[in-house]
């Protein structure tokens, strides 16, 4: 119903009215920009057209233009910084971003041309939010996420994508990956708790800490609890909350390794996670659980961390293949319920690559139980010796429940 060149013209529009009524909202704060909700439209409709010429014609149409205006907004820029205040290049190379995607359209790239533009509104949008977010990150902070970038982009991609050592378990890319995956939800987890849970209250630092390390939640909790025994019910319910955020984010880990699993490991998963959530929120006053609360996560990229963490991953990965080899299903237990007295992480990603096989997923979703269960006696352990005695009895209520149930259902199912 509508000429393809029109229909060119209209998407270049639309792509250019994105971008141009951002500028233009910017320079309401600003009456320095330039260029905004007119300009762009253009100079994206004029990328389309020359776009469209060259593909007729002759490529010159496009490279002269190209250059054209390249030249044009750096004469503009130097002209505007001689007779006013230094002005900054960001509205320039956005300007020339919209004439390229103009002629994305021209080739017929619609959809890559509009995606593009909607990244690049959200990156000219959040410059407000950027900056608070600068201002509050730390120099670790920052060399984290430079180490963060180098090992995901820089080295994993070089590792060689092979199987080495003993029964062919060792593969470098491989172990890189997992290595990065971890990495990348500790990320998440720690700027969630630094920007949003830190010092906002007991219950949401909780939450949030739950994402990184459980355990880490219930030694500050427990160490709280004793300073303020007021406030035994609202750090107890926050140990438990941290711990019931475990069970789904080991499910997400397995979800990225193998998603067969899943169907087995949803019913334990949200069982144990009912049992713990269901006394905390009884736990819970109404308006209690907002006193202000911070939890120290660490760094949140320690390369010699992420090291240890490969080096355990290969431990439990032939603890878990000798083990079966030599001991059965036994072995498996014995392993898992060792791993999961330091971490559940690690023997979660070796039992989700175990059990590819499909005879093996019941028996993966045992063991990986098993370790949950080891790792919440651990926390109760900690809870009873290291925390007030109402939040020591209160938690190993809740995880002594939580491991009998847990056991029950590893005997049933077996």
């Amino acid at each position: 119903m509508i000429d393809s060149y029109l229909l060119g013209v209209l998407i270049s529009m639309g792509i250019g009215l994105i971008l141009g009524l951002e500028r233009e909202y910017d320079k309401l704060k600003d009456e320095k920009g330039f260029a905004g909700i007119r300009t762009f439209p253009i100079v994206t409709i004029l990328g389309y057209v020359l776009g469209t010429m060259s593909d007729t014609f002759t490529p010159w149409f496009l490279i002269v233009g190209l250059g054209s205006f390249i030249l044009f907004l750096g004469v503009e820029h130097v002209v505007k910084t001689r007779i006013e205040v230094p002005l900054g290049i960001t509205t320039n190379l956005a300007l020339m971003t919209t004439f390229v995607l103009g002629i994305m359209v021209s080739q017929g790239w619609y959809r890559d041309a509009v995606a593009t533009a909607v990244i690049v509104v959200t990156l000219l949008s959040l410059k407000t939010t950027f900056r608070s977010l600068i201002q509050n990150i730390t120099s670790v902070e920052l060399f984290a996420f430079i180490k963060f970038v180098v090992l995901a982009l820089l080295i994993l991609p070089f590792l060689p994508d092979q199987d080495f050592g003993p029964d062919n378990l060792l593969n470098p890319y491989e172990i890189g990956l997992i290595v990065v995956v971890v990495s990348f939800l500790n990320f998440i987890g720690y700027f969630l708790v630094k920007f949003v849970g830190s010092r906002k209250g007991i219950l949401l630092t909780a939450i949030l800490g739950g994402l990184i390390s459980s355990t880490a939640v219930t030694w500050d909790y427990a160490a709280k609890s004793r300073e303020k025994p007021e406030l035994s019910r609202e750090y107890s319910a926050g140990i438990i909350i941290a711990s019931a955020i475990m069970f789904p984010r080991l499910a997400l880990l397995v979800a990225i390794f193998n998603t067969t699993i899943l169907t087995y490991l949803a019913v334990p998963m949200t069982l144990l996670a009912l049992i713990c959530l269901i006394p905390a929120l009884l736990f819970i006053k109404r308006d209690s659980g907002k006193a202000a609360t911070k939890i120290e996560m660490g760094n949140p990229l320690n390369i010699l961390n992420a090291l240890t963490f490969a080096g355990i991953y290969v431990v439990i990965l032939y603890a878990v293949h000798y083990g079966n080899l030599y001991f059965g299903e036994k072995g498996l237990y014995y392993s898992a319920m060792i791993a999961g007295l330091a971490d559940t992480t690690a023997i979660t990603i070796s039992m989700a690559k175990f059990s590819l096989e499909s005879a093996k997923l019941q028996l993966a979703t045992n063991v990986i139980v098993a370790a949950t269960l080891s790792n919440t006696l651990v926390k109760l352990g900690i809870a009873f010796t290291k925390a007030s005695k109402n939040t020591g009895k209160l938690v190993s209520y809740v995880f002594g429940g939580a491991i009998v149930v847990g056991t029950l259902y590893i005997l049933i199912a077996r």
